[in-house]
């Protein structure tokens, strides 16, 4: 089973977010949800956007590092829309780190400044499409990650798989957790085929 670190949009450590990372551990994967914005939500997408950007884009990575020396144990990184460029900066920095999945955004790796760890498991969801994704950006971390699934989810809002806003679409929502969960399935099953016998 993974330790996964889940990281927020921009609206919040929401409590569809929090229900998520329920069901993930009644699977028997362990989740942490670090809450960058410190217990603040919002309803509004813009306005969630601008207090990350009053909180600032190094506090948000700093929060990120701070969580990972948290949870030393933590091997899979999951972030959505904003929570995305802080899921990916540890994936790129910390070599324990074999999984990341990454929600409504992506970067290019130069973009954090570094490079893409090619053994590193990643998925990307999008929807399709997404006023807040630009696609060159998703096409410049898939040139550095080949490997890399992308899934797109026509007609969805950006937040469809967050039962607690506008956005949310229950069919989207099944499809998104139904691959995450099958993705970390397979990146277990992965490791333990790895393992001497």
């Amino acid at each position: 089973m993974a330790e996964i670190l889940m990281f927020h949009h921009s609206l919040g450590l929401t409590e569809g977010l929090l229900a998520l990372a329920e069901r993930l551990r009644a699977g028997g994967h362990e989740v942490h949800c670090p809450d960058s914005y410190a217990g603040v939500t919002f309803t509004d997408i813009d306005e969630g956007v601008r207090h990350a950007q009053a909180i600032g884009h190094d506090a948000l990575q700093e929060a990120a590092h701070m969580a990972a020396r948290r949870h030393r144990g933590a091997d899979v990184v999951m972030g959505f829309s904003l929570g995305t460029m802080q899921a990916q900066l540890l994936a790129q920095d910390r070599r324990r780190f074999r999984a990341c999945l990454l929600a409504g955004g992506a970067l290019p790796p130069a973009a954090l400044g570094g490079v893409w760890r090619h053994e590193v498991a990643l998925q990307v969801h999008v929807a399709d499409p997404d006023e807040w994704v630009e696609q060159s950006e998703i096409d410049a971390l898939l040139y550095h990650a080949p490997h890399a699934r992308l899934h797109r989810y026509s007609g969805a809002g950006h937040l469809f798989m967050d039962t607690s806003t506008a956005d949310y679409d229950a069919d989207c929502a099944d499809l998104f957790e139904d691959r995450t969960v099958a993705w970390l399935a397979d990146i277990d099953e992965h490791q333990r085929s790895r393992m001497p016998a």
